[in-house]
């Protein structure tokens, strides 16, 4: 719009103005309101710039876009989130990897078996039973070692974003496989209960069993996250369960989170 030809009265209430006793940008940030009072998200001062939703939350309270309208940076002041990029990632996406080879032949029974968290961990040493998740918890007893090659502890508050798998078989009869990504207490007391796990919590659930699995193909799966946030001191154990022991498996495993 143009002011051309129109009144005061006319145009006031599309002015943006500071409410500043007419002395202009000074040196505290001050609200950028239009002309009838009404306060935008926006202030100002000679040195910085606020933007703040003045009644509600929203997913686009900052939003940059290109000259095509495709979002490069976006602030989600509902979700305490800064997104980038076109594919609209939080900035603070980082990615756990779980993993073992098929040499080390797994599976030994038709219980969860960890799969290792760090590349040091090469094979699954871990059984936490064979219900329809692992076990809620572990007593260390002569397995602290083991233990610790499948936590991945957390240091931060974060959200578990997505996860997803590749596995593949060493022989040509497989097995029904299906995996879990649980979170536990630890017990950090560096005492005789050090390392035990309690109050284990499924986050990333199968959607489906991976049926039949045999050596002449690899096997994709995105897990269903059911429960996302996990809070700092925890940790994080991913699993795999087996209805047999006709193969050994490689298992490729990508935890994406940001933190919270």
């Amino acid at each position: 719009m143009s002011f051309t030809g129109k009144t005061k009265a006319s145009t006031y209430k599309d002015i943006l103005q500071l409410d500043n006793s007419n002395t202009g940008v000074g040196t505290t940030l001050a609200t950028v309101k239009d002309g009838e009072g009404v306060s935008s998200c926006l202030a100002i001062s000679d040195d910085n710039l606020l933007v703040r939703p003045q009644n509600d939350d929203t997913a686009n309270a900052f939003d940059v876009r290109s000259s095509a309208n495709a979002q490069l940076l976006v602030v989600d002041s509902t979700n305490s989130l800064i997104k980038a990029g076109l594919t609209q990632t939080a900035v603070n996406t980082q990615i756990q990897h779980f993993g073992f080879g098929s040499g080390h032949f797994l599976p030994a029974s038709t219980n969860w078996h960890g799969i290792p968290s760090f590349g040091q961990e090469t094979q699954s040493r871990l059984e936490m039973g064979s219900g329809s998740t692992p076990n809620t918890s572990l007593t260390v007893s002569i397995n602290g070692d083991d233990v610790v090659g499948h936590i991945f502890y957390v240091p931060v508050n974060l959200t578990i974003d997505s996860c997803s798998v590749w596995v593949g078989a060493d022989a040509a009869s497989g097995d029904t496989v299906q995996f879990s990504v649980m979170s536990y207490d630890i017990d950090t007391s560096n005492s005789s209960t050090g390392g035990d796990l309690s109050n284990g919590a499924e986050h990333c659930v199968s959607p489906s069993t991976i049926t039949s699995l045999g050596y002449e193909q690899s096997y994709f799966s995105q897990l269903t996250v059911s429960s996302a946030n996990v809070d700092a001191g925890k940790v994080i154990m991913a699993f795999i369960k087996s209805d047999g022991t006709n193969s050994d498996y490689s298992v490729n495993m990508n935890l994406v989170y940001h933190i919270r």
